[in-house]
């Protein structure tokens, strides 16, 4: 029996890596996009805190002088976190588009496998064929010789 090569065998291991390489990209993505997301959350605490002072300062009585500085505080936090919505926003459009990236890739390696499976069928439906025609002959030939 003869043995069966798929001719784009490179072609389907080639699909593979690139699908593996997509997959790490994702990965990568999301963790950058975790990462972002959790030091969003981060500032928002440190505002909350920053209010929570802010009132606890008011109501016990201080200083203009650290009250402001309270304040500059608060503003330093929400410009931090108007910066850390736009960088979450990117993380995220990264995300999706890594995402869609791996989808083409797993879609073109599965069309390769696919290719493969059926010309592999094929192959062992033409060695079945091959195989009985060759048994069909031995058994004409026994039977011829008596």
């Amino acid at each position: 029996m003869a043995t069966y090569k798929f001719k784009f065998q490179k072609v389907l291991e080639y699909r593979r890596n690139i699908e593996d390489q997509k997959k790490l990209i994702l990965s990568k993505n999301m963790k950058k996009y975790f990462n972002e997301k959790k030091a969003l959350e981060n500032l928002y605490r440190s505002l909350d805190k920053s209010s929570e002072t802010l009132q606890k300062q008011t109501i016990s009585g201080t200083t203009i002088a650290e009250l402001r500085n309270i304040h500059e505080g608060q503003s330093f936090y929400r410009e931090g976190i108007k910066q850390k919505i736009i960088d979450v926003a990117k993380a995220e459009e990264e995300v999706n588009m890594s995402r869609n990236d791996l989808i083409t890739a797993m879609k073109n390696k599965k069309t390769l496998e696919k290719l493969n499976e059926i010309q592999y069928d094929q192959f062992l439906y033409h060695e079945k064929h091959k195989y009985e025609k060759h048994i069909d002959e031995l058994t004409t030939f026994k039977y011829s010789r008596k």
